[in-house]
């Protein structure tokens, strides 16, 4: 939780030093920060802003809500047909149809789910012109012998020109096997 925790507040830092508040005589060029030279290039993009608000609303309710209350069929509208997920199983699903088939397949295993969204943070990455959502969040479930357990996640969801979810990067660290 402390690592979940760590990560969340260095995000925030980053983004919050990025986003400079600009004083009435400052110009767009002042308040703009350069990136450092880093000593390892990011490969996709180091050029983010903050992001569209309604997207990251979308997430937290299609993915995070939706599942919670074993609604799932209410994603066919808000992901594209052809959504690429890859789980912190490492497993990829390919497709809405199949991803609403295997995350219900899934919830059928719990007899309750409680989930608590700690931060999302919708993103914008300003050289590929590719908005993504980010979210942490923590979830207690129970299983159909009544074991309860704790996992921590991580998504990171891409959102196309169609303001539809249509890639996710999903790690997750389970708490019980600490």
């Amino acid at each position: 939780m402390k690592q979940c925790f760590f990560l969340i507040v260095i995000v925030l830092f980053a983004v919050a030093c990025n986003n400079t508040p600009a004083t009435p005589d400052a110009t767009a060029a002042e308040t703009k920060k350069e990136m450092p030279a880093m000593p390892m290039m990011p490969t996709y993009s180091s050029d983010f802003s903050i992001g569209n608000y309604d997207y990251a609303k979308m997430i937290v309710q299609g993915s995070w809500k939706d599942w919670q209350d074993n609604t799932m069929d209410n994603m066919k509208s808000w992901i594209a047909d052809t959504i690429t997920v890859l789980q912190s199983n490492g497993k990829m699903i390919k497709g809405a149809d199949s991803l609403i088939a295997n995350w219900k397949r899934g919830r059928a295993s719990y007899t309750s789910i409680i989930d608590t969204v700690n931060a999302v943070v919708p993103v914008y990455s300003n050289d590929k012109k590719e908005n993504w959502v980010l979210v942490w969040a923590t979830e207690i479930n129970t299983d159909m012998k009544g074991v309860k357990d704790t996992v921590n996640f991580m998504e990171t969801w891409r959102i196309n020109k169609d303001g539809k979810a249509d890639m996710v990067f999903q790690y997750d660290r389970n708490q019980r096997n600490e």
